[in-house]
């Protein structure tokens, strides 16, 4: 394969990677104790950008004082003290933070109180606001497997669209005035791209970012769980990837039409709760790796991979969504799913540019280039070809290891390569990065790079399939 480093293109931004909490995940012990295991695993991935919201935003109310009882539909609520908790995590690791306001139970009152309290305590670690969770499926009941925390009703009635939403935005955003709060704004949340065009032309003044969500995949078919849900073969396909590309793009054109950069602030593998043996696996961090590049190369400011701190036994709920990169065991101790491998290796390309890349292959194979500001160039290959049809096939072979050479230009004389692995592709646990993992603290020790054979301008190493490099080579 030949990288045409000369020419450098759209860069990774410092801040491109993020996680997102659903909003029940505040009364966590983790955050509410400011738990140093959690902070080491946000610093552990740079200096992020973290999402709370999701489907609980709007299930969610706003006590000011301990001494007000909650509302029967609440499902969770925010309190000064939670926001505090957040503050406090903000400064420890640097992250900054978006913090999703109710739109499903309108409280104008509430929303500019919650809003001015979050605008004084979090001060300078505030991102932004985004007002609500994915108003275009408001009219559509709740999801089955999260009713029994939200309940089953629709949020909104038969037949509300983006008109409604509109007056209701409009509202709102005179309440945030009147209550002098002037912290950015993020939106529409949307679950799809069907609105970012009409919201990005009529939100415009004042709204920082927009922001949408993806998932390739579903495990639900109208608000029920599907028998089957999506496999491994199926997240790690070349279809998913094309259909990846072409949402991006959409929602891309949206942005840019308007000149707003662009944050997928809600993201993973498989909408609804995740898929149990499928976004716990390490085929989830596979999958990560070349979802966030080919977003990155697209534009793409930032990505939030979405989950929270509930359970890693129990999953497909709203509290524990198998797709989390983290999650909680049974002792209270915090652990990370495969998936947040994917982001550590990621991190070492934020702030490089991409740089054109041209190769063959018959292989489910991802390759991409990116310069960094001090010369190196970094090249993530990323083989997505799985033996799961092999194993399932009587007679059937596992597919080899591939070669790979890089061709360069020749001032490059040394480099270097961290290897993503796993025992296969289905694993669960014995993930490293550079053989590294993650101790019981979070803390992850330094990876050790192996050599990669060749010079002036020249390298060959070999990857094997269920597996990610990262490569650096250097003058």
């Amino acid at each position: 394969m030949s990288v045409d480093v000369p020419h450098p293109g759209v860069v990774v931004p410092s801040n491109f990677l993020g996680l997102s909490f659903e909003t029940t995940a505040l009364g966590s012990r983790a955050i509410a104790s400011t738990s140093p295991t959690l902070s080491r695993l946000l610093r552990g991935l740079g200096s992020g950008v973290l999402r709370i919201s999701g489907d609980s935003v709007d299930h969610t109310q706003w006590l000011p004082s301990p001494a007000t009882p909650p509302a029967p539909w609440s499902a969770a609520t925010v309190t000064p003290a939670d926001l505090e908790n957040l503050a406090a995590l903000a400064r420890v690791t640097g992250w900054r933070l978006i913090l999703g306001l109710n739109l499903g139970h309108p409280a104008p009152l509430a929303l500019g109180e919650e809003a001015r309290a979050a605008t004084s305590i979090l001060g300078t670690s505030l991102a932004g606001l985004a007002i609500g969770n994915e108003p275009d499926l408001y009219a559509r009941p709740v999801s089955a497997p999260f009713r029994s925390v939200l309940g089953s009703s629709a949020l909104r009635p038969l037949g509300w669209g983006f008109a409604e939403y509109h007056r209701e935005m409009t509202s709102l955003r005179r309440v945030l005035a009147g209550a002098h709060v002037s912290a950015s704004l993020y939106g529409p949340e949307t679950a799809t791209g069907t609105w970012l065009e009409s919201y990005a032309a009529r939100e415009r003044p004042g709204l920082a970012t927009l922001t949408t969500h993806l998932y390739p995949l579903d495990r639900c078919h109208e608000g029920r769980v599907v028998t089957s849900g999506p496999s491994v073969a199926s997240l790690l396909s070349r279809r998913v990837a094309r259909h990846e590309s072409l949402q991006i793009a959409g929602f891309e054109h949206a942005a840019a039409s308007h000149g707003l950069p662009l944050r997928i602030d809600e993201t993973n593998s498989v909408a609804c709760g995740g898929q149990p043996n499928t976004s716990d696996t390490f085929a989830a961090a596979l999958w990560a790796v070349d979802f966030s590049l080919l977003a990155a190369r697209q534009g793409v400011a930032g990505l939030n991979f979405h989950g929270g701190l509930g359970s890693c036994q129990r999953g497909g709920t709203i509290r524990s969504p198998w797709y989390s990169p983290l999650c909680t065991l049974s002792n209270g101790q915090l652990r990370a799913r495969p998936e947040y491998y994917a982001l550590l290796l990621l991190r070492s390309v934020e702030d490089c540019a991409f740089v054109p890349v041209s190769y063959r292959t018959s292989r489910d194979i991802s390759v991409y280039a990116l310069r960094a500001a001090d010369g190196k160039l970094h090249v993530v290959v990323d083989d997505m070809e799985t033996s799961t049809t092999a194993r399932s096939t009587p007679g059937g072979r596992q597919p080899a290891p591939v070669w790979v050479t890089l061709h360069v230009g020749h001032s490059y004389q040394r480099g270097s390569v961290l290897r993503l692995s796993a025992p296969s592709v289905d694993a669960k646990q014995g993930v490293t990065l550079g053989g590294a993992s993650l101790r019981p603290d979070g803390s992850f020790p330094s990876p050790k790079p192996g050599p990669v054979v060749g010079g002036s301008g020249r390298f060959v190493l070999q990857v094997r399939p269920e597996s990610a490099a990262l490569v650096t080579l250097a003058a």
